[in-house]
């Protein structure tokens, strides 16, 4: 036995630094575990209410229009959402606005276009970060807005401030059904 440990220790001096080493080891740790201590605390979370926002249609000036077939027509301006954002929320707030029947409207529109920006209903000012329009199209099917100034218990709305259509004749000959474009906006925390 004392020749196996000799030949894995090797020498004397050899022998006193391995040693030395683990007791170093054994008087440090210790030391480490004496120092260490914990405490707990409990952070205490009240509810808010159940939404940061609340988005819905705008009926009070909504846009229309009308199309005839092989025409080129303008979108009138309008607010198309409102947006509450909730009392006492601090943060920004995101907003998205999707064209969500693309496919419908390529089937009886050559060109579809409009201008939105979120503004503050009072003065029509923009509320986005990057402060002005933003254009929504069969080529560019969502738009997003960013804002780090809407004040907490106030409306905002998405208006559009025009646009332009050119639909195809053969989409609405007799028995042809118009079709309508198709919004849907959500929003979202902003990151």
């Amino acid at each position: 036995m004392n020749n196996i440990v000799s030949g894995i220790l090797g020498n004397t001096l050899r022998r006193y630094l391995v040693i030395a080493l683990v007791a170093s080891l054994a008087i440090t740790g210790g030391m480490f575990a004496y120092a260490f201590t914990t405490k707990t605390t409990t952070i205490t979370a009240t509810s808010g209410g159940a939404d940061y926002a609340v988005i819905g249609p705008n009926t009070t000036d909504p846009c229309g229009y009308t199309v005839f077939g092989k025409y080129r027509g303008s979108i009138p301006e309008g607010y198309l959402y409102s947006i509450n954002v909730t009392s006492g929320y601090p943060g920004d707030l995101a907003v998205n606005v999707y064209l969500n029947n693309i496919d419908q409207l390529g089937k009886n529109y050559g060109l579809w276009m409009m201008r939105l920006d979120l503004v503050q209903p009072s003065d029509n000012a923009s509320m986005d970060i990057e402060g002005g329009v933003k254009v929504l199209s069969m080529q560019n099917g969502v738009v997003s807005f960013v804002s780090n100034n809407m004040t907490a218990g106030s409306e905002y709305r998405i208006r559009s401030d025009g646009g332009v259509y050119k639909s195809f004749s053969w989409g609405y000959w007799p028995g042809g059904t118009a079709i309508s474009p198709s919004l849907t906006a959500e929003v979202l925390q902003a990151q």
